[in-house]
């Protein structure tokens, strides 16, 4: 049975940023995105060029049905985030990427899988997609200034066993 996953902005820009935006489809076969992460992704910033992942393969474009606060969602998201959970909950989607703590700790609330781009470079390591996780983290750190502590980082270099 194929697995649904939905996504919000950053994991897709941070995986187009290190070049591994194709984990999406080796890893989850097509991963779906709702049209307000589209128009966030379309937006260019001094750190993040535009990114059209309408056409690319392994992305399905939709819009939520309900109005994100009717299903739960808290309306102090943004507009991605907002419409990434609705979808995730409208589709029973088996997991939903994810990175910022808001975002996060409200699709949780309302019953959903959650994943980070740490988590989905953490899964493509361990299944040989990708050779070392804590390049990848050093280089978001740096270009797309990632959040990370200490911590964070020793915690992800001894998942990672590096």
């Amino acid at each position: 049975m194929p697995v649904v996953v939905v996504s919000d902005s950053s994991p897709i820009r941070a995986l187009h940023h290190l070049g591994l935006l194709s984990l999406c489809r080796n890893l989850y076969g097509s991963v779906v995105v709702p049209e307000a992460v589209c128009r966030e992704l379309r937006y260019s910033t001094a750190r993040c060029p535009e990114l059209d992942i309408a056409g690319l393969p392994g992305f399905e474009v939709r819009t939520p049905r309900s109005n994100p606060t009717a299903l739960g969602v808290p309306s102090d998201l943004d507009a991605g985030e907002s419409e990434a959970i609705a979808l995730a909950i409208e589709l029973s989607a088996d997991l939903i990427l994810i990175d910022e703590r808001k975002g996060t700790e409200a699709a949780r609330r309302l019953g959903l899988t959650t994943i980070g781009v740490l988590g989905v470079l953490l899964e493509a390591k361990r299944r040989s997609m990708i050779d070392r996780v804590l390049p990848c983290f050093d280089r978001l750190v740096a270009d797309l200034r990632f959040f990370a502590s200490p911590a964070l980082r020793r915690r992800l270099a001894e998942l990672a066993n590096e």
